[in-house]
Parts: C-alpha cells; sequence; structure tokens
C-alpha cells in the first residue's frame, strides 16, 4: 500500500532548518494515529498469474484497507471512514504522476461488498481496458495486447471529518511463465510483555514492549539480480496514545521477532491507547494486526 500524499522536494530544506533549530519536538510521531489513517491495503493474493493462453482462466484478488481515526471517547472503538471509495487502473503512468490512470477511460469504480472488501480480476479487466484502446497500450503497437508481465492498481479513498485520505495497491501480474509467487506475510503472535497479552484484554502499565512474531512461512526466497535472497519483513507499530521509542524493526528468517517499547509519554486525554502492527515484505505483500488496548496507568 503506497500513500499518494508525497512531500514536496522544495519543502526538505525549510524543514531541515527546524529540526536543526530544535523544534523536532513540534512534529508528533508518524507512529501515532492523530486523525484517518490508511494504515494497510492487504491485497490477496498480493500478484496474479496471466493465462497461458488467452482467453483463459484467471485469477481474481480480494482487497481489504484498514483504515482508522482515534476513538471519539476514551475507551471506545476506533472511529472509521465516512466515506470510502475504491476504483481500478489497469496501466498506470507510474508515481511520478500520483499513479494516474494511462487510458483514464479505463480507470474503473468498484463496489466493496458487505465486509468492506472488493475483488477483482486484473487480467479480464487489462483486456476489457484494451479491447477499447484499439488492441494495444498507448504507445505500443495496434493489436500487440497484454503485455507478458505488467501491474495493475486499486485507488482507496476515505474521508472523515473533513480529511481525505487517498492509498493505492500496487498488484503484480506476472507473465505464465513465472515460478514464484508471493505471499503476504504472517502475524502468528502479538503479545505485550512476558505477562500481559493484549488480544485477551487491556492492562494497565506506564510502559509496556510490543512483540510481534513473523510466521517463518513468510520469508520467501525471491532473486535480485544473479543471486537469490530471503525477504526482510519490516514491521510497523501504530498508537492512538503514548510514544513508541522505536516505532518499526524487522524479522529475518534468522529472528522472526521484533518488539517497540510503547511509553505513557504525552497522554493529553487520549487513553487507553488503541495499538495496530503492520508487517510488510516490500515486495506487495502486507500484514495488519489490532487494535490491541493498553491502559496506561499515569507515570
Amino acid at each position: 500500500m503506497r500513500p499518494i500524499a508525497k512531500l514536496p522536494l522544495a519543502s526538505l530544506a525549510p524543514l531541515g532548518a527546524l529540526l536543526l533549530a530544535g523544534c523536532a519536538t513540534d512534529f508528533t510521531p508518524a507512529s501515532v494515529v492523530e486523525d484517518l489513517r490508511v494504515l494497510a491495503i492487504v491485497a490477496g493474493p498480493p500478484d496474479v498469474l496471466l493465462p497461458a493462453t488467452f482467453p483463459g482462466p484467471t485469477e481474481t484478488v480480494t482487497l481489504r484497507a484498514t483504515a482508522v481515526a482515534p476513538p471519539a471517547s476514551p475507551g471506545g472503538a476506533p472511529a472509521t471512514p465516512s466515506t470510502v471509495s475504491w476504483s481500478f487502473c489497469p496501466f498506470s503512468i507510474g508515481a511520478s504522476t500520483g499513479y494516474a490512470c494511462a487510458v483514464p477511460a479505463c480507470e474503473t469504480p468498484l463496489t466493496p461488498a458487505a465486509d468492506g472488501s472488493v475483488t477483482i480480476d486484473p487480467v479480464l479487466l487489462g483486456a476489457a481496458c484494451l479491447a477499447s484502446t484499439g488492441g494495444a497500450l498507448p504507445g505500443a503497437p495496434a493489436g500487440s495486447g497484454l503485455p507478458a508481465g505488467f501491474e495493475v492498481l486499486v485507488r482507496y479513498v476515505a474521508t472523515l471529518d473533513g480529511l481525505r485520505r487517498e492509498a493505492v495497491q500496487r498488484i503484480p501480474v506476472l507473465a505464465a511463465t513465472a515460478t514464484s509467487r508471493n505471499l503476504n506475510p504472517i502475524i502468528s503472535s502479538t503479545l505485550s510483555g512476558a505477562d500481559c497479552a493484549l488480544a485477551t484484554g487491556p492492562c494497565s502499565v506506564s510502559a509496556i514492549t510490543i512483540d510481534v512474531a513473523i510466521d517463518p512461512v513468510s520469508f520467501q526466497p525471491y532473486t535480485v539480480g544473479d543471486r537469490t535472497v530471503d525477504e526482510t519483513i519490516v514491521v510497523n507499530f501504530f498508537t492512538t496514545a503514548g510514544r513508541f521509542k522505536n516505532a518499526s524493526g524487522q524479522a529475518t528468517p534468522a529472528a522472526p521477532a521484533t518488539s517497540a517499547l510503547l511509553e505513557a509519554k504525552e497522554l493529553g486525554g487520549a487513553t487507553p491507547a488503541l495499538v495496530w502492527v503492520g508487517a510488510r515484505d516490500l515486495r506487495g505483500g502486507e500484514a495488519v494486526a489490532g487494535p490491541l488496548t493498553v491502559v496506561f496507568s499515569r507515570p
């Protein structure tokens, strides 16, 4: 999942000046959920195969978004978007254009199911787009058809209290001859400390370690140049209250667990805390767990 909004390059110089001036504490860490946030868009599966011949059997992908905001009142459930919309683009121009669709007429609105998910058939939607453009992508020879491998994307837009958040999930469509498929990481356990399992109830603390274990099957080998490497899973922690001392970590086959210390700092009236954990393999695979509840005892 890739949020669209990015900091303009021209903004970096004044930002650096502020940091040098000692104003870094004025900025809320990215791990703190202050308002509407899209934490993850999980696609299952994270990639699909082209059929050996087309027309032929194709695969579908189901996508689910985790978009949250702090509770309306302390102790409540996380707020959720007031409106959401999904759309599919079979061929994007790329990140430099905010993932604009190469053929705007082919951007297809998607209707969520009752559980909020959307399901697409990337190959069929891509073929339908080509049929409307003479059987080829813009700039490609007429009738060239679907590329041997390409990438589609799904756009998600959520709004709440005047805020608008947009994110995209890119889905590789692999050549029919591809032998390696990606899988989403599996968060096998999310506990706090040795004695407090957040999944079974809140616990009153002034600081707590959130431990995350990634299932060993998540670490898939893949090819980089002329060598094969195992995935490294990046783990990010999010909270509605308190501050993480270390809000991200990495899990590897040799060390499949990581942790973050959540401290009862700068609480204001925002307690208990709701905590989420996200895991990404940096190849399109994602997972998210939460919310877990921490009731802070004031230090």
